[in-house]
């Protein structure tokens, strides 16, 4: 009983090892992009002076039809900003600008152009209020 008791407690401390280097490859990430400009990649139509929302979608993608684009009007009706629909596919060398492997993934920049958070799966609501106020501070 003990040895299961172990062995899972190992697995457990080495899952959340896994997942806190994660999180910091991930920090380390957004503060390099937040170093540079606003990549080149960008598509013509995303203009500077308010803070922006990429969301990184597919045509198969049913969580990103069903849950994040509705949040995402949702948050057009409440605040003053512009979010940018893109298919990750077609835009694959913006997507690994930004490390995108999943989607929907949302990257919210501020009004420089410059990545403030970058959430892979379904951001709620709460969260993208959150990132772009703390955007439209800086």
């Amino acid at each position: 009983m003990t040895e299961r008791l172990l062995i899972v407690v190992v697995v457990g401390m080495a899952a959340l090892t896994i997942y806190a280097l994660w999180r910091l490859w991930q920090y380390r990430r957004l503060h390099t992009l937040r170093a540079r400009t606003a990549p080149v990649h960008l598509p013509s139509d995303i203009n500077s002076g308010r803070p922006t929302v990429l969301y990184f979608t597919t045509g198969e993608c049913a969580q990103c039809r069903l849950q994040q684009a509705p949040i995402l009007m949702q948050l057009q009706s409440k605040i003053d900003v512009a979010v940018h629909k893109l298919d990750a596919i077609e835009q694959a060398t913006l997507a690994g600008v930004y490390g995108i492997m999943t989607v929907p993934t949302t990257v919210v920049l501020d009004a420089s152009l410059r990545p403030v958070a970058i959430n892979h799966g379904v951001a709620p609501l709460a969260k993208l209020q959150g990132q772009l106020t703390a955007a439209s501070e800086q």
